[in-house]
């Protein structure tokens, strides 16, 4: 004769609870610098490829240079990853994304050349005449400067993004850090939007995107972690509760679970299956605030700011996206690429006119 075992509802309680834990106050949650990065890296390269009216005469030269600033900045982050020493990864940081900048440039100035050709009848001028397409060496070598001043940007982002990785230390690290960063690149992208037009615009919109659904996600979990958090301090949340930050004052392994919250308390564990000896039997996950105002204000100021970023950039990429769709409606718009006859001089920043303007 055997006998099942069927749990009770007072043991099958913590599973319940450990799904919460996991899912507000994991200390092994660290931010990554990848995505921020490339949403930063690509921005960056769409403005100034834009600036320089580069989807004008080469499509595909456009392309790929936004392909190529995707790859390399997933490699950077990757080698960054690995670099321990802090001036290794500074000098990495301020390198990687300038050389691989003007690696770029001369790579989109090269496509540039084959699709313009080297007639003087078709020549193009850049760096304000320095150099042409009829003399090929100097053109391509010109995208060393094109691509790497553009690039500091990404590097002074790169700089800004590992300092921040170092000083983070909190349960909501990620959701700190993705605001600031990945929220940053994509309203920059957004911003961005006002000066590109045609196809430049597209891969901006979509970085706009993705940092707006980065932010949307940020704002649904800090939204759960408040209301777990004023569920806790209530005392509505079976198995957990709030004690004084003395009783486990020599646990270096307890981490804030908000952040920017005084360390004024520790949020315990407590089974369900104690009764006279809840003290006894708590588990420390987390230091927070003494009061429930004290610990969710952060969060709710996180919020706003996310908030904040989110419909300004909804508002400007509809903008974006409206014009784009009336270009995309013109007979000869740049988005579909202007025709042989149609390659008349346009000025820009760096890029001219026709050489022989």
């Amino acid at each position: 004769m055997t006998l099942d075992f069927v749990p009770t509802p007072a043991y099958a309680a913590p599973d319940r609870r450990d799904t919460a834990l996991q899912a507000f106050t994991d200390p092994g949650a660290r931010p990554k610098v990848t995505f921020p990065l490339v949403l930063a890296a690509v921005t960056v390269a769409a403005v100034s490829m834009s600036v320089d009216a580069v989807p004008t005469y080469s499509h595909d030269a456009f392309f790929a240079g936004i392909g190529l600033t995707v790859a390399l900045s997933i490699v950077t982050a990757k080698v960054l990853d690995h670099v321990e020493r802090t001036r290794a990864r500074l000098a990495a940081a301020i390198l990687l994304p300038s050389a691989f900048g003007a690696g770029i440039g001369t790579i989109v100035q090269a496509l540039v050349l084959t699709e313009v050709g080297t007639s003087p009848a078709r020549a193009l001028k850049d760096l304000g005449g320095l150099v042409n397409t009829t003399q090929p060496l100097p053109w391509i070598a010109s995208g060393i400067v094109l691509g790497g001043l553009p690039a500091l940007a990404v590097s002074c982002f790169l700089v800004l993004a590992s300092r921040a990785l170092r000083r983070i230390a909190g349960h909501d690290a990620p959701e700190k850090f993705g605001v600031v960063f990945t929220g940053g690149a994509g309203l920059a992208s957004a911003l961005g939007l006002l000066v590109a037009d045609g196809i430049a615009a597209v891969p901006l919109l979509l970085v706009t995107f993705a940092a707006a659904l980065a932010l949307l996600v940020t704002l649904l979990v800090d939204g759960s972690r408040i209301r777990f958090l004023r569920r806790v301090y209530a005392g509505h949340a079976p198995g957990f509760d709030v004690v004084p930050a003395d009783r486990f004052a020599n646990d270096p392994s307890l981490a804030p679970l908000v952040a920017d919250a005084r360390a004024e308390a520790v949020l315990v564990r407590v089974p369900s299956c104690v009764r006279s000896y809840r003290a006894a039997a708590a588990e420390p996950v987390a230091l927070v605030a003494a009061t429930e105002d004290r610990t969710v204000r952060p969060l709710v100021r996180r919020r706003v700011l996310a908030g904040t970023m989110l419909v300004a950039m909804s508002l400007l990429a509809a903008g974006a996206a409206v014009s784009l769709r009336t270009s995309m409606g013109s007979p000869r718009s740049s988005v579909l690429g202007p025709r042989q006859s149609d390659l008349s001089p346009r000025s820009s920043v760096l890029s001219d006119s026709f050489l022989g303007d």
